[in-house]
């Protein structure tokens, strides 16, 4: 499989539709992921992880009404992850704290697909900008807050789409135990995202402002 392929795999891509959850304000979206996703990680209690695990399943195939090979996957990698995990604390701690960390993760993971798979990007962007705005009297840009998480939004993806890419092209040249030599062609890659971005920025006129403001000239 392609790196793109790889990224969508773990990230979830937008899906225009009219289920329940796209029709769903994107505030309560974000209320849900906070209660199924991240609540059982605070909580710590096995039992109720494993409910919230069985809710996130639910809310993706039924409430989103995702394809189950779209909701549901998570490829060979996070399941030998998972596997350790859950190894690891039933020999050195209690099964019930592995059951946590588990199931606690693949339902943050499956509510937060929810949220990217039936919500823009542009959807998110505004509720986040909306938030920022409480902020405002402190000096901080709702705008500028949208822009940035825009941009983690988009470089995630990138970043893990370059280091799949280069570890597929090393593995096409036999080169897959030669880790330490994906380094380099990554770090070029993400340094020259860097410079293009930047050059976007200034070329619409942002980021200088705090320079100007200093004195700086």
């Amino acid at each position: 499989m392609n790196g793109q392929g790889d990224v969508e795999r773990y990230l979830g891509v937008y899906v225009p539709g009219h289920t329940p959850a796209h029709r769903m304000p994107v505030w309560a979206k974000y209320l849900m992921l906070v209660v199924v996703g991240v609540l059982p990680f605070i909580l710590r209690i096995w039992w109720f992880s494993l409910v919230c695990l069985a809710a996130a399943v639910v809310i993706v195939l039924v409430v989103a009404r995702l394809p189950r090979r779209l909701a549901l996957r998570i490829g060979t990698a996070l399941w030998i992850m998972n596997g350790l995990i859950l190894g690891y604390h039933v020999v050195f701690n209690t099964w019930q704290r592995g059951v946590v960390y588990v199931a606690s993760l693949m339902a943050c993971l499956y509510m937060a697909r929810m949220l990217t798979c039936t919500t823009s990007t542009d959807t998110l962007m505004d509720a986040i900008a909306g938030f920022a705005r409480i902020l405002r009297p402190l000096g901080v840009s709702p705008e500028k807050v949208a822009l940035a998480v825009t941009l983690m939004w988009a470089t995630v993806p990138y970043l893990l789409g370059s280091f799949l890419s280069v570890r597929d092209s090393a593995r096409a040249r036999g080169m897959e135990r030669s880790s330490w030599r994906f380094v380099v062609p990554v770090i070029v890659g993400i340094v020259g995202h860097a410079l293009e971005v930047g050059d976007a920025l200034r070329a619409r006129g942002l980021g200088d402002e705090p320079q100007i403001r200093a004195g700086v000239r």
